[in-house]
């Protein structure tokens, strides 16, 4: 639905409370007491409002402002901060920027979740009352007008999931330069989307998906019951013809995409590059002894490099690790303190 569609000539939207515009209460009280009451009459010529201060006043014109054109059907269309100054007054929206990292490139969800603490230090005020506003805000931005306003923003957030097979992790959003953050960090826009209306963008396992958690967890248990019964690294794309009609993205979408980064971010799980994934305890091995058949004998700093070269950042393990299962593999050697070879007749590059 276009926003023209969605309000030129929309009775429904003229008529809802004036406290749909996401207005503070003191700028609401102010036009009750001069006889605005529905959402429409921030269309028409503005009170006076004595009692307001400059800066009350002037988030009451923009926002009228933005309300008259879009009750014409020509919304101004903006950007997430664009957006954020528009409806929220400046220490409301410093307390989301500061929370959510907005300023901040960090490719790490943890990352774009600052404690109130630190929000409180850097606003000067206590980490109870940066708790107030951060609630202050959402409570404005999730009324009717700004929600429509944040259209646009969800509907580019979706399309690049859905672009990505339903899935993105922080790692692959975070150089996504998209006009609609305005410049804005992708990681910390995604997060205050997923914040501000969960059922839209969902946060699961430190990556942003548009399928909701409920569908994502009974992926996750098709996706370990396929892998337990597995008797080794199972291609990824066997695994998706292999699931259950249930744990199918919808709308065509493939499952491959999903699975992969469902697969990176699963504990206990080694997803490869070369589009394979199995448990890491049961498999290690396995790859352990590929790289053997077609390196020779390895010793233990190498064999951990070429181990994880072939895995997904999110699932290479350390040394340690990998000296445990190359101890637990009875068809692995070890030929001198630091070095492993397979037997003889394994050395090749044929698969074993």
């Amino acid at each position: 639905m276009s926003a023209g569609t969605a309000f030129s000539g929309s009775e429904a939207f003229r008529d809802a409370p004036l406290q749909a515009s996401g207005l503070p209460p003191r700028i609401l009280a102010a036009l009750r007491a001069a006889g605005a009451v529905r959402l429409g009459d921030l269309c028409r010529p503005l009170p006076a409002c004595e009692k307001l201060d400059a800066d009350q006043r002037a988030l009451l014109d923009r926002v009228a402002a933005w309300c008259r054109a879009a009750c014409q059907g020509r919304p101004p269309r903006l950007n997430l901060l664009e957006w954020l100054a528009l409806f929220l007054p400046p220490r409301l929206a410093d307390a989301l920027r500061l929370h959510y990292g907005l300023q901040d490139p960090a490719a790490a969800i943890a990352l774009h979740e600052s404690k109130l603490r630190d929000i409180g230090f850097q606003l000067g005020v206590t980490r109870e009352r940066a708790r107030q506003l951060i609630a202050l805000a959402f409570g404005a931005l999730r009324q009717t007008l700004p929600l429509f306003a944040a259209e646009p923003l969800f509907r580019d957030a979706e399309t690049a999931l859905r672009s990505a097979g339903g899935a993105l992790d922080a790692a692959s959003l975070a150089p996504r330069a998209d006009p609609a953050w305005g410049g804005a960090s992708p990681v910390g826009a995604f997060l205050l989307l997923a914040h501000l209306l969960p059922e839209r963008i969902v946060v699961y396992r430190d990556f942003f998906s548009e399928f909701s958690d409920v569908f994502l967890d009974r992926v996750e248990k098709a996706l370990r019951d396929r892998l337990a019964l597995a008797g080794g690294l199972l291609p990824i794309s066997e695994i998706a013809a292999a699931l259950p009609k249930s744990a199918r993205p919808p709308r065509g979408i493939p499952a491959e995409p999903l699975l992969l980064v469902l697969l990176r971010h699963l504990p206990g799980i080694l997803a490869t590059r070369d589009g394979r994934a199995g448990l890491a305890d049961r498999d290690a091995p396995e790859l352990l002894r590929e790289i053997l058949a077609a390196a020779g004998e390895t010793p233990l700093r190498a064999l951990v490099d070429a181990f994880n070269a072939r895995l997904w950042p999110e699932c290479r393990r350390g040394s340690g690790t990998l000296r445990a299962a190359l101890r637990r593999d009875p068809r692995i050697r070890q030929t001198a303190p630091g070095r492993y070879a397979l037997p003889g007749g394994l050395q090749t590059d044929l698969p074993l």
